[in-house]
This record gives structure tokens, sequence and C-alpha cells, in this order.
């Protein structure tokens, strides 16, 4: 797989990074509601296990974090399960693997990308939905979760009905989306952005994340989406920062998103 950019607020310095997150800190916990907040961690765009899936994976098993890993049926095989499988370590408690696509390609003419979006049918879709689904079933057995995640967190309603009628318990795309997932599929999703948001520069950057935190526990539920593929050093050092920083907040309750379903 190819490079991916690496947004600005990671071309910051980590030092000055975490010192403006220990500032403003006591500001964000004023926020925080009254009966707290569930906090989850949520990483796209897994198939190619490497360097910096493995940073990752360490820094989430070094805090005991729960982690939501969205894979790409497509990309995975036998030999890319083991590598994973190997990476996670002998307890997988900590990992909801899940189905993240199918091959994770945008089929839209113009407009936004989806890979199950308007201009597919729901027979087409659902029969993607069903492959991937009896694929990594059979790759990861138990391991596997019936959730979905779909790339670009945006999907159909025909997609969603269709994930319905083979069997998902549930659906994460990210806030104020639509439209609206069927009753029998709760939807639990991600708002706060740690490696694809856009800013013209690193400090606007740490800015648009700090606010993102702040409306996210304004509203008692935050959810982070990570890319691994985007990572560089200074996002990799904040991110065990992070994880660090939530726990110190007895009123941030970090929750594997099974439980939050």
């Amino acid at each position: 797989m190819s490079a991916r950019p690496v947004s600005s607020i990671w071309k910051n310095n980590s030092s000055h990074l975490t010192e403006s997150f220990d500032l403003w800190w006591p500001e964000f916990e004023r926020h925080i509601p009254q009966n707290g907040c569930d906090f989850f961690f949520r990483a796209d765009d897994i198939g190619y296990p490497g360097q910096q899936f493995s940073v990752m994976i360490e820094t989430f098993k070094e805090h005991e974090t729960p982690l939501a890993l969205a894979v790409v049926p497509a990309w995975m095989n036998e030999n890319h399960r083991d590598v994973l499988l190997r990476e996670l370590g002998p307890d997988l408690d900590l990992w909801c693997l899940h189905q993240h696509g199918y091959r994770h390609m945008n089929h839209e003419k113009e407009g936004k990308k989806f890979e199950f979006g308007p201009s597919r049918s729901k027979k087409t879709v659902t029969g993607e939905l069903g492959r991937g689904k009896e694929k990594l079933a059979n790759l990861l057995g138990n391991n596997f979760t019936p959730f979905f995640t779909p790339p670009w967190n945006r999907c159909s309603i025909e997609t969603m009905e269709g994930l319905v009628e083979l069997g998902f318990n549930a659906i994460s795309r990210s806030t104020k989306v639509s439209p609206n997932p069927p009753q029998d599929l709760p939807d639990i999703p991600v708002n706060i952005d740690l490696h694809t948001v856009r800013t013209d520069t690193p400090q606007n950057g740490l800015v648009k994340l700090q606010n993102l935190m702040i409306e996210a526990i304004e509203s008692g539920h935050a959810g982070f989406m990570l890319h691994h593929q985007r990572m560089n050093r200074t996002s990799q050092l904040f991110l065990s920062y992070l994880l660090g920083k939530i726990k110190t907040a007895p009123e941030l309750r970090v929750k594997d998103i099974r439980e939050i379903l």
C-alpha cells in the first residue's frame, strides 16, 4: 500500500503538542457532563499489517485500551490474517475485528466517495457485503464481530437494509450523516478524527482537534477514528500520551465498542 499523507497537526513538535494539551486539559474537563462520557477508539483500513500498524497496536496494549479494528475483506488473506493475529497477541479481548466495506473502492462517478452508494443496486451491494462477511468469518472465526464500518463513513439505506438481512449487529459511521439506519441496526458513530482531518496549518490542526473533543464530550459520546497509515512519529507519541491522559479523569469511561452496543 502506498504512503498516505499526514495531517498538518502532526507537523507540530511533539513536545509542543503535549504542552498545549496539558495547558488545555483543565478547560476540557470543565466540559465533561455530570454523568461522565463514554469513549471508544476505531482504526480503519486494516488489512496490510506493517510497522505503523505494529506501533499502534503496541500503544493500545501498553495502555490496556480496547480498539475496534475495521478490516477490509479484499485485503485479507491467510498470510495477512496470520501476521495480524501474531501482532494482536494471544489475548484478543482488546480487539473488535469487524468488516470495513468489501474492496474499499469508490463506485460513484461524481460527488462524494461511496463504496456502497446511491448508484449501486441493493442486490449488488448485499452480494458484496455477504461475500465479505463470509470471507472474514472463515478467516477469523470466533474473532470476527458482525459490525460494519462503511468506507468514508457513509452508505445508502439499501446497504443498511442489506446489513440487517445478513445478520450484522451494528454499524459505525460518523455523526451527523444520513440516511438514518433501520431500527434493527444500531449506529455507534465516531466524532473525533485523529489522522484524516484537514487543516491549513499545524496550529489550526491542534485547535480543531481540541474543538472536536469538546463537542464530543458535551454530547456524552466520544468516538475516535484512527488511520495507522497516516501516522508519523509525532502522532504515535501523541496517541500514547492521549490514552494515558484520558485515564486520569475518572468521569471518562474508555469502552470496547461492543460494550457500547
